[in-house]
């Protein structure tokens, strides 16, 4: 077998996967699970597509991969002039983005989310008026890397370390197991599936065709499994047989969009004639500062945005089944299961005019809790209307307003491009003229079109941009029809 079956060293941290596999269609069937390693594929659901892009780079035993335009874009961040952002900060914020679900994902066994977890800083006053009763008074708190640049509304400095809290470990309940079928959807192991009836559907025949195989599964071979789901259809097979997955780019179709939206963002195309491809997109401020926050975009919430018209790998199957899990049952909470199926952006990194209002946090409420009379400087992060019963005596906290209110994250008023793989660059006439050498297309092929686009556009972007490398290509086909008929 490839090296992805090999077990891990007892020195390893690591959690266990048992395998079902059928020996002569060499085929992973199913899997049979508990909370450790199914807490790490609810996880893949909360990660941010900047942290993703990331993550796929590095060298495991099938080594990089790319998703679609996902790479692209995250290395023209990386590569952008730290003078193009409005502070100094949200070039670093965007290549390695706050999950929202960190405070659920920091407790796992094993957690390959390698972004370091948010430190705060709470007002140095905060203990002064709580030592004098006044706890109604809300003093701000900030994140570390703002915390020497900014005042408190009342004046205090941010001095005072707050940890996150988080009261639960993981996201499914401790006795729970689970069977995990090829496609990555999981299901509870309970008499409605877990029957002779389950192993007829699998096509089991002769009982002794079937093979069982424990696996011990570190963070390098999660991170593989990672890959693996964001490409294939059979991610446990290609996991188990060490294969190297590819996506089939030919499946893209338009989005057709159920809810509504006020985006109004004016491109200049320069389309190719002879082919009809877009070779880039010129814009202001705002077009670049959309194209960039694809990147704090949680998993999750991809999935959510598209439903039944997109699925990325077996990302979409696992957060179906997930979806469907029963939560008084099977998940710690309520709120544990709304980081999965709704999560949102982070407060700290989203735009104030946010372009896809579906995965606006609304309200974020953050409260300091109390225990044995003592003020605990650590803080609990809600969702609005969460259940906060269990933190018994506690008090709010609000995130400082330079942390919560980004009105962009490039400056303005720099005109952007964007090429058809979403890199972005500054535009000037000494660029745009490299880009077309680089392109080798002659001046004669090409067409410009002035458009506006809208939610219908941004999301047909996003999607074309995580399976295949021609984003705006096919994002935009729909606007392009009458320059294919000049050839």
């Amino acid at each position: 077998m490839a090296a992805a079956a090999t077990n891990t060293t007892q020195t390893e941290t690591s959690v266990s996967l048992k395998l079902l596999l059928n020996e002569e269609s060499n085929k992973v069937l199913f899997a049979e699970a508990g909370k450790d390693f199914v807490d790490i594929l609810c996880s893949f659901l909360t990660i941010p597509l900047g942290t993703i892009a990331r993550l796929v780079e590095k060298e495991t035993s099938i080594g990089p991969v790319s998703i679609g335009c996902l790479n692209s874009l995250y290395k023209s961040v990386a590569d952008l002039d730290q003078s193009c952002f409005c502070a100094d900060t949200i070039k670093q914020m965007l290549l390695q983005p706050i999950n929202f679900a960190e405070d659920y994902c920091n407790t796992l066994k094993l957690n390959i989310d390698d972004t370091q977890p948010t430190e705060y800083f709470a007002c140095n006053n905060w203990q002064y008026y709580t030592s004098h009763t006044h706890t109604h008074i809300i003093h701000d708190f900030i994140t570390s890397t703002n915390k020497d640049k900014y005042k408190c509304h009342c004046s205090g400095s941010f001095t005072s370390p707050v940890l996150p809290k988080c009261f639960h470990q993981g996201f499914v309940n401790y006795n729970a197991t689970f069977i995990i079928t090829d496609d990555l959807k999981v299901m509870p192991n309970s008499l409605d599936y877990a029957s002779f009836g389950l192993l007829q559907e699998f096509g089991i025949k002769n009982p002794s065709s079937v093979k069982e195989i424990v696996l011990n599964i570190s963070k390098e071979k999660v991170l593989d499994l990672l890959k693996f789901s964001l490409l294939s259809k059979s991610p446990l097979t290609d996991f188990f047989l060490g294969k190297k997955p590819s996506i089939d780019v030919s499946r893209f179709f338009t989005f057709d969009v159920t809810f509504s939206g006020n985006i109004q963002i004016i491109l200049k195309l320069v389309i190719r004639k002879s082919d009809g491809k877009v070779l880039c997109a010129q814009g202001e401020q705002d077009f670049a500062d959309l194209l960039l926050s694809f990147l704090t975009f949680p998993l999750g919430g991809i999935n959510r945005i598209f439903d039944e018209n997109f699925a990325l790998g077996s990302i979409g199957g696992l957060y179906k089944s997930i979806a469907k899990l029963n939560v008084n049952k099977y998940l710690i909470s309520k709120e544990a299961k709304n980081r999965l199926v709704d999560p949102c952006t982070a407060p700290q990194i989203k735009l104030s005019n946010h372009i896809l209002p579906i995965l606006e946090p609304g309200v974020i409420e953050y409260y300091r809790y109390y225990y044995g009379g003592n003020a605990y400087r650590q803080v609990q992060i809600f969702k609005f209307g969460e259940d906060k019963s269990f933190l018994g005596n506690c008090s709010e906290m609000k995130l400082s307003e330079y942390e919560s209110n980004r009105e962009a994250y490039l400056k303005n008023p720099t005109l952007y491009v964007a090429t058809d793989d979403l890199v972005i660059t500054p535009l000037s006439p000494i660029s745009a003229l490299g880009l077309l050498n680089r392109l080798k297309t002659p001046l004669n092929d090409l067409k410009e079109k002035v458009v506006t686009i809208g939610i219908k556009e941004v999301l047909n972007i996003l999607k074309a941009g995580l399976s295949s490398t021609s984003a705006l290509t096919n994002g935009l086909a729909h606007l392009l029809t009458e320059v294919k008929e000049e050839k």
